[in-house]
């Protein structure tokens, strides 16, 4: 059914309406408290300022958040990505219970509250220090986001895996093609897109995850979440908002960068 003109812009000035209010809002209250100089006057003129982005720029606290920020975001999502993509090949060549079971556990982490694992992570490696002392360090924070976000990963591959022609991997077995050589040239080239959206996923919400990172980060360290959080709270809103804009800029910069390198990759 073909809308009519009247309906086609009312649907436009709809879809204007609700990028203006669910972003164009939000995103410009962050972006004007982060300029102005004192709060009390406003959008006055002349009260404009970037001292803030300076202020960031030379505090080593804040440079640190990123960069740990940046660590923990890279690290989970290329460790996701791996073990996500072996569940999806074990799961795919599975039978039976098996395969329903090794499908449920690889995304029973989204069925429960973060706030639930990540406490049952505390508690567990709290008590098995000894064994493997990664308790208190980055490193439990880095398990933590993998064992939050693995379920990301699986539904891309998955995804990605369903819209594989399976005449395409047999035709790769006649031709006398090992499983390793088949996966290695045929499955993962036509994977690799879901891949890629399952990192980025990944990428983004671990660079700004709040809840993890409050409740199993080491004393004193600081991650962007926490460190706007912090400024927040003892009201240098200006400063914490700068954070704000930061943090989207770095991640929206590291999506044109990957969706670039991407599209040469598969350009060649």
């Amino acid at each position: 059914m073909k809308l009519s003109t009247v309906g086609q812009i009312a649907a436009w000035l709809w879809v204007l309406l609700f990028v203006l209010v669910a972003i164009g809002v939000p995103y410009f209250s962050i972006i004007a408290t982060s300029l102005i100089r004192l709060r009390g006057y406003g959008l006055a003129a002349g009260n404009f300022t970037l001292d803030h982005y300076k202020e960031l720029l030379q505090t080593p606290k804040a440079l640190a958040s990123i960069w740990k920020s940046l660590f923990l975001a890279v690290s989970s999502a290329s460790i996701c990505s791996v073990i996500g993509t072996a569940v999806v090949v074990a799961v795919r060549k599975s039978r039976g219970f098996f395969k329903k079971a090794l499908e449920g556990i690889s995304l029973l982490p989204e069925m429960l509250p973060s706030i639930v694992l990540v406490i049952g992570l505390m508690l567990f490696w709290n008590w098995a220090y000894k064994m493997l002392p990664i308790y208190n360090t980055i490193w439990i924070m880095v398990l933590a986001y993998v064992v939050l976000y693995l379920p990301y990963t699986v539904q891309y591959v998955t995804s990605a895996f369903t819209q594989i022609n399976d005449s395409l991997l047999q035709a790769g077995r006649v031709f006398g093609g090992t499983p390793s050589y088949v996966f290695r040239r045929v499955t993962l080239p036509m994977i690799s897109r879901g891949i890629f959206a399952g990192w980025m996923m990944i990428f983004i919400i671990a660079f700004r995850e709040l809840v993890t990172a409050s409740l199993i980060a080491q004393p004193n360290t600081l991650v962007v979440s926490t460190y706007i959080n912090r400024e927040f709270e003892q009201g240098s809103v200006s400063s914490g908002c700068a954070m704000a804009v930061l943090c989207v800029l770095i991640t929206t910069t590291a999506l044109l960068v990957c969706s670039r390198l991407a599209g040469k990759r598969k350009g060649t």
